[in-house]
């Protein structure tokens, strides 16, 4: 009994393991001062090397509520296209959420960042969770944003 338990546990982790994958708190440019991260997002295909910075397609993610912020869950696009998050800066417009005993759910920034920053998935990755969080400084007055993606991948 133990021994294929034990058995059916390997087994289970061999076929399904997790990566994850943060977006920087600020966008730092050369010529740019520091952008605060506002949100993220998740598109597959080649990066073009001119026009747009954008790669060719969109990924359209199943949002759901979270406290504090939002989760986005992406199905990926198979190999051999490359999948990609990205991390978003400068946004301006804030979504509420809802309050529920003291905390509040489902908000985020909309509209386009000032400024992207690219981060390229593992080719395995077959589905994503994009974490979306408001952290509230009392400190400073000034909230900031966290953006992580949990991937699985076979």
């Amino acid at each position: 009994m133990k021994r294929a338990l034990v058995a059916a546990l390997v087994l289970s982790c061999a076929r399904v393991l997790a990566g994850e994958y943060r977006c920087p708190q600020t966008y730092p440019g050369k010529d740019v001062p520091a952008i605060p991260l506002t949100g993220a997002f998740m598109m597959w295909g080649e990066r073009p090397t001119s026009g747009p910075p954008f790669p060719s397609g969109w990924l359209v993610g199943d949002d759901s509520p979270a406290q504090d912020g939002i989760d986005i869950r992406y199905g990926l696009s198979d190999p051999p296209e490359p999948n990609w998050l990205i991390c978003e800066y400068g946004s301006h417009k804030r979504i509420k959420g809802r309050f529920h005993n003291g905390h509040e759910y489902g908000q985020y920034m909309e509209g386009y960042g000032k400024e992207i920053r690219f981060i390229q998935l593992a080719p395995n990755d077959t589905d994503c969770t994009v974490h979306i969080r408001e952290v509230k400084r009392r400190d400073s007055g000034k909230n900031t944003w966290t953006a992580t993606a949990s991937c699985q991948h076979q």
